[in-house]
């Protein structure tokens, strides 16, 4: 309840622009109340990215280890992504918009996740293109691929004429068919 709430303010209003306040009116919570949980602002921050980058490791490895097909596993990677994200919008815009605010500390821990979620991408997409690519130019097409589904966010409406799954099968779309260039 409470990370809902913040994750919905730090999205529209922005971290700095949140007060606990704020989040503890959002929550229907005491400002007290939500100290019961969270000592800090950057704490509820940290959870929210945490838990998030959780979400989308979660079963991700597990999952494509059951999937044979190469371009099996990037369709399967960019509906999990998609779906995530359009899920838990609010989470995904903090994580690409605040995460910057977080101490060192926490900001490394969320950084290493976000590594490890990359690498799983690339060792999928070097499967998928082999070994023609460098790994410079490999890194290059991760990224493009990410940047696909990250900026959903931004203009994506969940509730218009392109469900998550349709928007997931564009996407694959568009990116296995500017890799057949490779």
């Amino acid at each position: 309840m409470i990370a809902s709430a913040a994750a919905k303010l730090f999205s529209k209003k922005g971290y700095i622009e949140t007060s606990m306040e704020d989040i503890a009116t959002v929550a229907k919570l005491s400002k007290g109340g939500m100290y019961h949980y969270f000592k800090c602002k950057e704490d509820i921050l940290y959870f929210i990215l945490s838990s998030f980058m959780d979400l989308l490791l979660e079963t991700l490895e597990h999952d494509l280890e059951k999937i044979e097909n190469p371009i099996e596993k990037i369709q399967y990677i960019i509906r999990h992504h998609v779906e995530s994200y359009v899920t838990h919008m609010y989470s995904a815009k903090a994580l690409l918009n605040e995460a910057y605010n977080l101490s060192k500390s926490n900001l490394l821990k969320i950084k290493s996740k976000e590594r490890r979620y990359f690498s799983v991408i690339t060792r999928t997409l070097s499967l998928y293109i082999g070994h023609t690519l460098d790994k410079d130019k490999l890194t290059v097409v991760t990224f493009n691929l990410l940047g696909m589904c990250n900026w959903i966010y931004s203009w994506y409406n969940p509730q218009g004429a392109i469900n998550s799954e349709q928007l997931s099968q564009v996407i694959f779309e568009n990116f296995t068919k500017g890799l057949s260039c490779f």
